[in-house]
């Protein structure tokens, strides 16, 4: 990307674009943003303007979080996307051709990505980041990686850190549709390039780390909200894999405010997003989250080379440069050293990267392989399972 505006006396045809993008900015932002924010319930401080390019980093938990940094920003924002939104759907593609987005491969090194961000500094745009690199699973922020102290420092850039809050509960990310309640948006963090340069990687870091931390069943005890939905706890199973009660995997199924297994448990989520048992025992999702890690942990130690378990997925084979090369039905199953896909056994010394994007759209990294596996199921297909595995067993 050339951060020239002008060669030979003539504006360049990025530079054209760019123009389209900020005037498509200017036209779209207030009522898209009036739409969405009434949704949302959202309120939210203003971003700072005329401040030179800024570099914008802000927490992550709904998928119209961009709308709602855009409607707080006087300036046209650019975003870091994933390039997984080339392949969602058509809105997704549409929105990757008008928006201009920095297309980051989820998995694959950083190099790139931070090239187009410092790029796109140097022009003069400012650039938002959602560091997580996903959405919440839990509620709590998510882990913020270490390098971004010496990112920030690279871009020259003055830094914002934007907190948003009540995300989790109004779309968490294992449900469907969204629900109203309250959300809010403030600046945590603004720092010169001046100051930035001042402050050493470790200082930086926890700066940014403490400006974006959230954690949503924190905020219900401060600040208890009603989050109103009839399909509080639809998909949790895409989350929950392991019965509290019974320990078995693939047996949860949600309806409507209710998670049930086939063994007879069941917990009841209120609109503060406690879910409850029959005895009335309250639990959190982080909870039942960070128990359901250390049964699999447990499954992996007993399960030996025993399959831990399957499903019937549509997979598809992807080239670096993003192309789809085969797309069949098949089977994803594991066990405590290896994923297999169809009849590819990956050991698990082979695996690079696990990740996740949207509810459950599953993507495999493999070594010294110029493919990889993008793996989708039914809506609730649970993705997050194989992750945990990755996490907690293969590493």
């Amino acid at each position: 990307m050339s951060v020239d505006t002008f060669k030979g006396g003539r504006i360049s045809m990025e530079q054209k674009n760019f123009r389209f993008y900020d005037r498509f900015f200017r036209t779209i932002k207030k009522p898209a943003f009036g739409i969405v924010s009434r949704k949302l319930q959202f309120t939210g401080e203003e971003l700072p303007s005329g401040k030179g390019p800024l570099f914008i980093l802000c927490n992550h938990n709904t998928d119209l979080d961009f709308l709602l940094l855009a409607g707080v920003s006087r300036e046209p924002l650019d975003y870091v996307a994933t390039e997984t939104m080339l392949r969602i759907g058509v809105i997704s593609r549409i929105a990757a051709k008008t928006l201009k987005p920095i297309l980051h491969d989820k998995g694959a090194g950083g190099v790139g990505t931070l090239k187009q961000i410092i790029e796109r500094i140097r022009a003069g745009r400012n650039v938002v980041l959602f560091p997580e690199g996903n959405r919440s699973f839990d509620g709590k922020t998510g882990e913020i990686s270490g390098a971004i102290g010496k990112i920030v420092k690279t871009t020259g850039a003055t830094l914002v850190v934007y907190r948003l809050s009540g995300g989790y509960l109004t779309s968490p990310r294992w449900g469907h549709g969204f629900r109203k309640g309250r959300m809010q948006g403030h600046q945590t963090v603004l720092l010169s390039p001046d100051e930035i340069r001042k402050m050493d990687n470790a200082e930086l870091l926890s700066v940014i780390r403490d400006g974006l931390y959230t954690d949503a069943y924190e905020e219900q005890k401060a600040d208890p909200i009603r989050f109103k939905s009839r399909v509080r706890a639809e998909y949790l199973e895409s989350l929950m894999f392991v019965c509290p009660s019974c320990k078995n995997t693939g047996m949860l199924h949600s309806k409507k405010d209710r998670l049930l297994c086939e063994c007879g448990y069941r917990l009841s989520m209120d609109e503060f997003g406690i879910l409850s048992d029959e005895s009335g025992t309250g639990r959190t999702i982080p909870e039942l989250f960070t128990s359901q890690k250390e049964l699999l942990k447990n499954m992996a130690e007993s399960a030996g080379d025993s399959c831990l378990f399957k499903d019937n997925v549509t997979i598809c084979r992807l080239t670096d440069d993003h192309r789809i090369v085969t797309k069949q039905k098949g089977l994803l199953s594991a066990c405590n050293s290896l994923i297999t896909i169809n009849s590819d056994d990956i050991p698990k010394e082979n695996i690079t990267a696990v990740d996740i994007v949207q509810r459950n759209r599953l993507i495999i990294h493999v070594k010294n392989s110029d493919l990889r596996y993008e793996i989708t199921g039914s809506r609730t297909f649970n993705a997050v399972k194989y992750r945990i595995l990755f996490e907690t067993v293969f590493s």
